[in-house]
């Protein structure tokens, strides 16, 4: 191909191959083993600061989903856990997809994404929730599954249930699209500027690339953000000092998650004195 015709993917028939790597052989070993529990609802998170918020909520760290380095996070004492909460595989795009694409082989029905983003608009606040209603795919691991468009959506119904229980809870919150880029380093003051004039609320770096899989795969997914940094305060980006607000604002939409997931009754939300706190990175 001439490199002044190249497309992304550079082939251009790449959406009608054939994909060498299938997650169903990848996954085989849980697949037939039949002590492997299978929760129907997962939550993808990515902050080291979960375990504390999980261990109080009565959930226990089970390794080897699916590869040695993960882990699957589930309620004690319950032989068949509906929700279970899968983190450890890092940030981006790249690992998200893995995770959801052998968690869905798995059986795994209904996906809440939830996690830190930046904030475009100064009025929102580090540590405020934010409710996802659409994601710019500027990331490059969508495009390898659906054909190029500007946007792609979580699951409405799903998205609406959260939208419901942060109502009915009382827990103040905004919502908006996202803008997905999968470079840290390269989200730059006029892309930015523009995708606030857009109305755009917060940029990360999964979203885009969750929903379109989701939407392949024929499962759920709905994306829940607590804010972590802000992108434009004084033209400049500015990270979050006070750890303990994001520590609080994940505990806020991991109750939400989690009531939204569990059956009636199963999960009753723990207070804010219960969710421990960390220091690491506002990316993580």
């Amino acid at each position: 191909m001439n490199s002044s015709q190249a497309t992304f993917p550079n082939q251009p028939s790449k959406h009608q191959g054939s994909p060498l790597i299938r997650p169903e052989v990848v996954v085989r070993h849980l697949l037939e083993d039949p002590d492997v529990i299978i929760p129907e609802c997962v939550i993808l998170g990515y902050s080291t600061r979960l375990h504390a918020l999980l261990a109080a909520r009565g959930f226990r760290n089970v390794p080897g989903y699916s590869a040695p380095w993960r882990s699957m996070w589930l309620q004690e004492g319950s032989a068949a856990p509906r929700v279970g909460v899968v983190e450890g595989f890092g940030f981006g795009a790249p690992g998200a997809a893995i995770v959801i694409e052998e968690l869905a082989t798995l059986g795994v029905r209904r996906f809440i994404n939830l996690g830190l983003a930046g904030a475009l608009p100064n009025e929102i606040g580090f540590g405020d929730v934010v409710l996802c209603t659409g994601a710019i795919r500027d990331e490059g691991v969508s495009h390898h599954y659906v054909p190029a468009a500007r946007y792609a959506y979580p699951h409405a119904g799903l998205t609406d249930e959260l939208r419901q229980a942060l109502l009915s809870g009382g827990v103040p919150f905004s919502e908006g699209l996202t803008w997905t880029l999968d470079a840290v380093y390269r989200e730059t003051v006029e892309e930015a500027l523009a995708y606030r004039e857009e109305g755009v609320a917060t940029v990360e770096m999964e979203a885009a690339a969750l929903f379109t899989i989701a939407q392949v795969r024929g499962v759920e997914i709905a994306s829940i953000f607590t804010v972590s940094d802000h992108l434009l305060a004084a033209t400049e980006w500015r990270p979050a000092h006070d750890k303990e607000v994001l520590t609080k604002g994940l505990a806020r939409i991991l109750d939400v998650s989690l009531e939204v997931l569990s059956p009636e009754g199963e999960f009753e939300a723990q207070s804010d004195s219960k969710s421990g706190s960390e220091t690491e990175s506002p990316f993580s």
